[in-house]
């Protein structure tokens, strides 16, 4: 860890601008429906969880604005953030999709020599190293930014994975209007043991056991390698702008093991089930062209955007042995002999889609704002299984959007908005029959509205409505993940983020969520009203207070979630749970160096909870855990 920051200490020099070291999602967010900068979050949302669904998921992520199909995890290396475009933030932006959109930010490098190193140390003994470099190599038009990480990390059930990542975006802007970034990024992760998944024989919650403690086989470790690369242009000149962006994302799988722990009872008792994979692979090529065109007309601009948007991905995937270990109580290692791994033959997908949408807004100073858009898309799944090849999957429907927004006054905005998608549907759980299954795409609408008040220029309210519906895959009475009816979500979100008082923060937020189910499996009695997992509330609120003349700040983070669904029945919930996270930091100069360095007590008060997953899956919370970091911009 210290040659790694040593090497970037002593590989560039001369002045630059904070990268870095002032690196804080709370101060950086306009809302709190989520916002990550670096390897701060903050927020209701995230990129897997926005009114109940998730945007990865449902295919909903832009990279630079532009239509992304991403199949592995994009390294903080290349990505500066990410934000959650819904409700008001979804307004404006150019197709906006149900379950909201992900938006990830390329680092750029600037005009001046940058190299920020960071170092991690925690939560429970692990560390990371860290660093970020930019380097102009023509002024004012070519430059690169790149950066790597090394990651020893422990988790809370008692995993130690390791992770290297890096990445390279070189950046050349030939001429005023004219840019064109090129990226590539890779993690390769090893010795990963996989999460403890428990299910348990009743409407009842597994023992308490002591977290840290791995009690999977140690021989059972997970590894692959996942790379993103592409490149993304834009060009703009006078009321004309051209953006486009073509980009290869896969993930391969060298090892896999799932760990489940089935039938346990109030004792912790039950069978340890271990599915074991090898060689599966997800790649993806996806792509955008966006042409848009503005014309003011005194106080009114009106822009008319044209796109083309299209992915080719392939999955193989399958091939799975089940190996069953045998009685076993949870939280008591009970290791067993590596066993011989035979694997059969692969199953695969390939998804062909091509989009072309026309869309139109106008927006009239002081008065508000109206856009309409329509697309067409094409899509096409053929699968096979191993001996048989499967009937294709075809949709082809229009897919149109409309938003609205009106001042009311100079402080208060109110805003509507419906939109139609066609997306992709979560995979099946591991305790499916048909596990690793993707269902073919399924057709979404959402409708929203809200207010927006400004109680000052720097504090702003935000509260709405949303109603989101797709249709609803979960496993039937045979453990066969389909489609079992319709999923209705509607919901209250409220936001509060700004300044309070000098120097004072505040990021808060809250959903209040009514998931329904409806079809012929509850209309059986086969599903309750709810579906599995399903969180009714959950809230977030960030401080952070910067003492006047000093480089000391303290911040304090608490969530809240309320009762879960834990199972299709629902009979059974999962209580609610609180958490209080509390820190700091002291921002200081070394030399001309800024440098940061911040301490964090995650779970102060050592809450212990659970968590519900797709089939009702039970898994522990994180206990109360310090990290310490520090960065400099050098």
């Amino acid at each position: 860890m210290r040659v790694l920051v040593a090497a970037a200490l002593l590989s560039t020099s001369g002045a630059a601008w904070a990268q870095r070291a002032d690196d804080n999602a709370a101060r950086e967010a306009d809302d709190a429906f989520g916002k990550s900068v670096g390897n701060e979050r903050v927020g209701i949302y995230n990129p897997f969880d926005v009114r109940g669904f998730s945007p990865v998921d449902a295919g909903n992520v832009r990279l630079e604005g532009l239509y992304f199909d991403q199949q592995t995890d994009l390294t903080d290396r290349l990505v500066d953030g990410s934000t959650v475009r819904v409700g008001l933030s979804a307004q404006s932006y150019p197709f906006p999709a149900p379950t909201g959109i992900a938006d990830y930010a390329l680092r750029r490098p600037g005009d001046k020599r940058l190299v920020s190193p960071v170092v991690v140390v925690g939560p429970y003994g692990g560390w990371s190293a860290e660093f970020d470099a930019q380097v102009p190599l023509a002024k004012d038009s070519l430059g690169v930014a790149f950066g790597a990480g090394l990651y020893r990390s422990h988790e809370h059930f008692g995993a130690t994975p390791k992770y290297f990542s890096l990445s390279v975006a070189p950046r050349w802007t030939p001429a005023p209007g004219v840019e064109l970034v090129a990226f590539y990024s890779r993690i390769r992760n090893t010795s990963e043991e996989p999460q403890p998944l428990v299910f348990t024989s009743g409407d009842f919650l597994p023992p308490k056991i002591a977290r840290r403690n791995y009690y999977g086989q140690s021989w059972a470790r997970n590894a692959g390698t996942g790379q993103n690369y592409g490149v993304t242009g834009s060009w703009t000149t006078g009321p004309w702008s051209l953006r486009a962006g073509l980009f290869r994302s896969t993930y391969d799988l060298d090892s896999g093991f799932t760990a489940l722990f089935t039938g346990v009872d109030q004792a912790g008792r039950g069978e340890e089930i271990l599915i074991a994979s090898e060689g599966n692979r997800s790649a993806s090529t996806s792509g955008e062209v966006r042409l848009a065109r503005t014309f003011d007309e005194g106080p009114r601009r009106h822009t008319l955007t044209a796109s083309l948007r299209g992915r080719d991905s392939q999955r193989s995937y399958g091939g799975d042995q089940v190996l069953d270990l045998g009685p076993i109580v949870i939280g008591e290692a009970d290791p067993v002999p590596r066993p011989v791994l035979s694997f059969g033959a692969k199953s695969r997908d390939t998804i062909r889609q091509g989009t072309v949408g026309l869309a139109y807004g106008v927006n009239w100073a002081r008065v508000g704002e109206v856009s309409v858009g329509v697309q067409k898309t094409d899509y096409r799944k053929t699968s096979a299984e191993p001996g048989r090849t499967l009937p294709a999957s075809t949709d082809s429907p229009w897919l149109i959007n409309a938003t609205a927004a009106a001042n009311l006054s100079r402080s208060i905005v109110v805003y509507a908005g419906f939109t139609r998608g066609l997306e992709e549907s979560p995979g099946a759980p591991d305790n499916a029959v048909n596990r690793n299954d993707a269902p073919p795409a399924i057709r979404t609408r959402q409708y929203d509205a809200g207010i927006r008040w400004a109680i000052r220029p720097d504090l702003k309210l935000v509260a709405g409505v949303f109603e989101v519906t797709k249709p609803f895959y979960d496993l039937n009475p045979a453990d066969v993940f389909e489609e079992v009816g319709t999923v209705r979500n509607r919901g209250i979100e409220l936001s509060l983020a700004g300044t309070l008082a000098k120097g004072l923060n505040l990021v808060a937020g809250t959903v209040f969520l009514d998931p329904v189910v409806t079809g012929a499996a509850r209309d059986r009695g086969e599903l309750g009203r709810r579906p599995v997992a399903a969180i009714l509330r959950n809230s977030f609120a960030s401080l952070d207070y910067r003492f006047p003349d000093s480089g000391f700040s303290l911040d304090a983070v608490a969530e809240s979630t309320g009762k879960r669904v834990a199972n299709s029945e629902n009979s059974f919930f999962v209580a609610p749970r609180a958490v209080l996270s509390l820190g700091g930091r002291y921002r200081f100069k070394a030399g001309d160096t800024p440098v940061t360095v911040r301490a964090q007590v995650g779970n102060v008060f050592d809450n212990y909870g659970f968590g519900v997953g797709g089939g009702g899956l039970i898994v522990y919370n994180l206990p109360r855990r310090l990290t310490i970091t520090a960065a400099a911009d050098i």
